[in-house]
């Protein structure tokens, strides 16, 4: 990157984009998936379009102060877990089984809100939802903990959790269905796992 005339982040970003783009046409113009699209280029030049992402990520990665290694091995342990999958439910009625995303025991009122659309009238209960995104960030000053149907130990929800420092229990399967509104709920600790109780 040194005998490039612009080295910073947003141009390298840019770069990154419209590279990303080109390789998307030999996907949107496979004559196997579209065989109405005219070709876009050889398979040479598609190899080389993947290979100018790749450097153009490292590049923007690289200026953000991003370690390689580390953001791989985060990657490949989150890919390797699969938290987009859906979580299995467990069996007893009154005892859930998930995973301790951040660690902490406690007894509270829970706040059934399955889509987190409600999140403004949470007010230190706990938050008993199917997931949650980067964007419900500004509502956990207010929540006692977190308890998720979905997602694994590097899942959004643990990400925040921590953050805030909360405890949060994710991939109980179904929680939003076994946990009614205003029940008492507590959470124990078994290791890596969470006990749910509803009292």
């Amino acid at each position: 990157m040194i005998n490039e005339d612009r080295r910073d982040v947003e141009f390298r970003l840019n770069i990154l984009l419209s590279e990303i783009g080109d390789a998307a046409k030999y996907v949107t113009h496979d004559q196997e998936l579209n065989p109405n699209a005219r070709p876009h280029g050889s398979k040479e030049d598609e190899v080389m379009s993947y290979g100018q992402v790749f450097i153009q990520l490292i590049a923007c990665a690289l200026l953000r102060g991003i370690n390689l290694d580390e953001a791989i091995s985060k990657a490949l342990k989150n890919w390797q877990e699969a938290d987009w999958r859906k979580s299995k439910a467990n069996g007893d009625s009154k005892i859930l089984v998930g995973i301790m995303g951040n660690e902490g025991e406690l007894i509270g009122e829970a706040f059934l809100d399955p889509d987190a659309n409600n999140l403004e009238k949470i007010n230190g209960q706990i938050l008993v939802t199917k997931f949650l995104k980067p964007a419900h960030a500004s509502f956990l000053k207010k929540i006692k903990a977190v308890i998720t149907d979905h997602g694994g130990i590097a899942s959004h929800s643990v990400i925040l959790a921590r953050e805030f420092g909360i405890p949060c229990v994710v991939g109980t399967g179904n929680a939003t269905e076994k946990i009614k509104h205003g029940q008492q709920v507590q959470i124990k600790m078994n290791g890596d796992q969470a006990i749910i109780i509803i009292i």
